[in-house]
């Protein structure tokens, strides 16, 4: 530890100590007065120093080794820096200057030493270098300026100088050094935004002018020169014009009161009164907004004359007043909306038609009075009314948890000028005068037969989704019913439900019926009429046998298909129609196109999707329910009080049955049997009867005094109480079954077996 302290000496120690020793030593050198440890301990002490030394030494290179590179690496980074670098004196020479800013200068570097600053400079900005330079001296704080420097052979350069003063270290140092950054393409870059600024601002069809914030009009447009009344050349006549001198003090509003907000918010909107050149003055609702570009700000100021708007509000007003009395007393329900397609007006009669008060109704949209089922479809007719149409429509609406059936129509609501401010409608209840159809609950399970349940799967597959369905099948086969069904399963069941048969449509008047036409359009015209296309608006229109549709037709129809919109014959203006098409046909759809008799595009448009329904002779499961569910419906709409009762028999024989008419055959001889009372059965050969019923066995036995009379009246009553079983012991049936008359059946039964007769239902 001592050996360690000691040899931190420093040379001046270890000298002293060497001259002690030497005073200390004997005249004769060969008497020494010191021990050789002493002598040991300095020589080592000596040899320590000496390492240290060369370490210190070593160290020390490296040092002015690390100098010298970083010297390098910085005169890099200066020469290469992205900005050009300049030191002045304060006479305002180049004492040195990086290679960007001689590249930027188009100078060799060794030319511009020594050479004045102020002759780069472009004349006309000298005045601010020169002022740029004198604060730099003057307040010894960092100095921005913007200024254009000539380049060497022609050209300039715009550029942002950052200068800093150095203070005065010795005569030979620079005073200043400045960082020159080329701009150029900024200032290119703000002067396209400027220009666009400028053209943007001059097409605009609203009055604008812009302003520094303190209400300094530099910029104004054409239509603020015509509202404001400027007249003659510009800018000679807004030079010196405030916002200020814009308002009418009389009003209360100033530009100090606007300018507070402003400053506060950023943006200010309200109504104030303007005041024109000539003095006179209006009403303008002003949108002020404070927009910092390029590092100033300005206020945008947009004025909209709103005094014909005002006028036409107190017209509106009175108007209101006049005709209160007739709007609340009206028997129809009337209601009007705004253009965002919110209740602003309802008559008692509206309001008592969905019980509510008419407060409550006021405000609100329509998916918030009737939810949101059919809230797409409310918006779309609404915002066809607001574009100029006129609609009418039947749709089904739920009132307190009860269908009700109305009937609407909206027109646009146009204010003195013309413009639709909204729109009005009429509705009345008809559900007492149109008895709302119930909703059927079927489904693709209901059916018994097979191809009659594939068929029902995929027309409620075809309702989820709206859009052209083509059922195909025979004559009779119950096609409108499967349209039926897909309306009623599609959100478009409180829509109208419209059929046309084509094929019963003269070819003159299918246009007229599907279309509709205007008054005056052909002889027997006398009034305007609607097509069933805007009959059905909003729900689905079925074309039954539209492979008999005229050819014109057809491409008319398949205009509708790609444009939603209709012209009435005689007409010129288009009408949106929102309504689905499904369509019907008997007929092989391809072998038309081949004859020429129906278009192939046509044919393309309509087989989005395609379902058979199979005929009756295919889904024979279904005959039974069909007849139970005709039967009463037929016998109602007949007037009849009891419905006939359908036996064993005639069931087997109309499983039998090929029914080439389909379900529309088997309707009709339901008809007529409940009109006539003549059965179908009676009809039928005795062959078929026979084969139709069902096979009954007996067992007899030819034994000991048994005669064949005996087993022939055997098997006679076994016969007749078989034919009473299956015929519930109506002998009426049973005697038709066994065909022999009702008197020889109960002959029969009275003399073979008087106790085995069944009292008769």
């Amino acid at each position: 530890m001592e050996r360690n302290k000691e040899s931190k000496s420093s040379p001046e120690d270890l000298r002293r100590r060497a001259e002690k020793l030497v005073r200390e030593l004997a005249p004769d050198r060969d008497t020494l007065n010191v021990s050789p440890d002493d002598v040991r301990g300095l020589i080592h002490e000596l040899q320590v120093y000496q390492a240290e030394l060369e370490i210190q030494n070593e160290e020390l290179r490296r040092a002015q080794q690390e100098l010298g590179a970083s010297r390098d690496n910085y005169a890099d980074l200066y020469d290469f820096a992205p900005v050009g670098y300049f030191s002045f004196d304060p006479p305002g020479r180049i004492r040195k200057v990086n290679l960007t800013g001689a590249r930027m200068l188009k100078h060799e570097r060794q030319h511009l030493l020594m050479k004045p600053f102020m002759t780069l400079v472009s004349r006309d900005d000298r005045p601010i270098f020169y002022a740029h330079l004198r604060k730099v001296f003057e307040t010894g704080g960092q100095q921005t300026c913007e200024i254009r420097l000539d380049q060497h052979g022609g050209g300039q350069i715009h550029a942002r100088l950052e200068s800093l003063s150095l203070g005065a270290q010795s005569e030979s140092d620079p005073l200043c050094r400045t960082a020159v950054s080329d701009i150029t393409e900024l200032k290119v870059a703000q002067e396209t935004v400027l220009n666009t600024q400028h053209q943007v601002l001059m097409s605009m069809g609203e009055a604008v002018c812009v302003s520094d914030e303190y209400g300094h009009i530099s910029t104004i447009n054409p239509a603020f020169e015509s509202m404001f009344e400027i007249e003659g050349p510009r800018p000679g006549n807004y030079e010196g014009l405030r916002l200020s001198d814009l308002l009418d003090d009389q009003e209360g509003t100033t530009f100090n009161d606007l300018r507070e907000h402003l400053i506060a918010q950023g943006h200010w909107r309200g109504e104030v009164r303007g005041r024109k050149g000539s003095g006179a003055c209006f009403d303008a609702d002003v949108r002020m907004t404070v927009l910092e570009l390029f590092s100033r700000k300005s206020l945008i100021t947009v004025w909209e004359d709103i005094t014909r708007l005002k006028l036409a509000d107190k017209a509106l007003r009175e108007s209101e007043g006049r005709f209160r009395a007739i709007f609340e007393s009206a028997g129809d329900a009337i209601f009007l909306k705004d253009r965002s397609f919110r209740y602003t007006l309802v008559n008692p009669a509206f309001a008592q038609l969905f019980h509510r008060t008419a407060e409550s109704i006021c405000g609100l949209r329509a998916d918030e009075l009737f939810g949101d089922e059919g809230a797409d479809y409310e918006t779309d007719v609404d915002s066809r009314v607001l574009a100029g149409e006129t609609l009418e429509e039947q749709r089904t609406r739920t009132v307190d948890g009860t269908a009700r059936r109305i009937h609407e129509v909206r027109a646009p609501l146009r204010d003195a000028q013309g413009e639709i401010v909204g729109l009005f409608g009429i509705a009345r209840d008809i559900t007492e005068r149109e008895p709302l159809r119930p909703v059927p609950t079927a489904d693709a399970d209901t059916s018994e037969s097979p191809a009659m349940r594939e068929a029902l799967k995929q027309a409620m597959y075809a309702a989820k989704w709206d859009t052209v369905v083509l059922l195909q099948g025979e004559t009779g086969s119950g096609k409108d019913y499967m349209a039926r069904f897909i309306h009623d399963h599609s959100k478009r069941s409180a829509g109208a439900y419209v059929g046309i048969n084509c094929a019963a449509v003269p070819p003159e008047l299918a246009e007229s019926e599907l279309f509709g036409h205007e008054r005056g359009s052909f002889t027997g015209a006398h009034a305007r009429k609607r097509g069933l296309l805007e009959v059905a608006e909003g729900g689905t229109l079925l074309l039954n046998e539209i492979g008999d549709l005229p050819l014109p037709l057809q491409a008319k129809l398949l205009t509708f298909f790609d444009t939603k919109k209709i012209t009435r014959v005689g007409g010129n203006q288009e009408i949106s129609v929102n309504c689905r098409i499904i369509a019907a046909t008997n007929r092989d759809l391809n072998e038309a196109v081949q004859a020429g008799h129906f278009r192939e595009d046509l044919l393309y448009r309509l087989s989005v999707m395609v379902i058979e329904v199979p005929p009756l002779r295919e889904r024979k499961e279904d005959i039974v329910p069909l007849v139970h569910q005709m039967l009463p419906r037929l016998a109602a709409d007949l007037k009849v009080a009891q419905i006939p009762e359908v036996s064993p028999a005639m069931v087997v024989w109309f499983k039998r049955y090929q029914w080439p008419g389909n379900v529309r055959e088997l309707k009709n001889v339901l008809e007529r049997w409940i009109i006539t009372g003549e059965l179908p059965w009676q009809s039928v050969p005795t062959e078929e009867r026979k084969a139709a019923s069902p096979g009954h066995s007996i067992q007899v036995s030819l034994g000991e005094g048994r005669t064949l009379r005996d087993i022939t009246q055997e098997v006679t009553l076994s016969l007749c109480l078989e034919a009473l079983r299956r015929t519930k012991g109506n002998r009426t049936h049973a005697a038709e079954l066994l065909g022999i008359s009702r008197d020889s059946l109960y002959r029969h039964l009275k003399q073979l077996s008087p106790d085995a007769i069944p009292p008769e239902e």
